[in-house]
């Protein structure tokens, strides 16, 4: 069974959980156990770089010298024609991101006043990506990237503000319920990180 066929399947349980009469305290558990199910699901699907198709089999393509992760019908459309042609409506939103010129004037080209001292620009650090922030709490806590996904999303979900005492004992309780196998000292770590 695939992605896609678990992520419907558990959809239409949560659906049958939604239309109950009356909901329990188990229910809940159980649309928390269904939620954790469709959400490692949907990020094991990943997006063709040329159509823009999100599916479950991607495949990393080299023709003439251009790299792109393919679906299946855009693979052998790229190997009938010998090259990998990427349309601009189908370029994914990374790619598109990283083309955008610059609009705005940047310090170093505006013109100087005279007699002006000349200050330096301190070099702005740019936040962290979630991408980044959970590959480095997986380098440095040895939870699996999914797993901190799933943390960072409770983290999230919080209502501020939370002493950290009382963040911690609300992320363990919640990974208790979404049956998160994760080491009490990791997750410390980890909550620590994240917030």
């Amino acid at each position: 069974m695939g992605h896609l066929d678990t992520i419907e399947k558990a959809a239409q349980k949560l659906i049958a959980l939604c239309q109950k009469e009356k909901q329990t305290k188990t229910d809940k558990e159980k649309m928390l156990v269904i939620h954790a199910e469709m959400l490692t699901s949907i990020e094991n699907l990943s997006e063709c770089e040329v159509c823009g198709a999100i599916t479950e089999m991607i495949v990393t393509m080299t023709l003439a010298d251009v790299t792109a992760k393919l679906c299946k019908e855009c693979g052998v459309k790229s190997l009938e024609v010998g090259k990998i042609q990427v349309s601009k409506q189908g370029t994914s939103r990374r790619r598109a991101r990283q083309t955008k010129t610059r609009t705005s004037p940047s310090a170093e080209s505006k013109p100087k006043r005279k007699g002006a001292p000349s200050k330096r620009a301190a070099p702005i650090k740019e936040p962290e990506s979630p991408a980044e922030l959970h590959t480095r709490i997986e380098a440095q806590t040895g939870i699996k990237k999914t797993d901190v996904k799933r943390l960072h999303k409770i983290v999230q979900d919080i209502a501020t503000p939370m002493s950290p005492e009382h963040t911690l004992t609300y992320v363990q309780r919640e990974v208790e319920i979404a049956k998160i196998k994760v080491d009490a000292d990791a997750l410390k770590k980890a909550v620590t990180l994240l917030t």
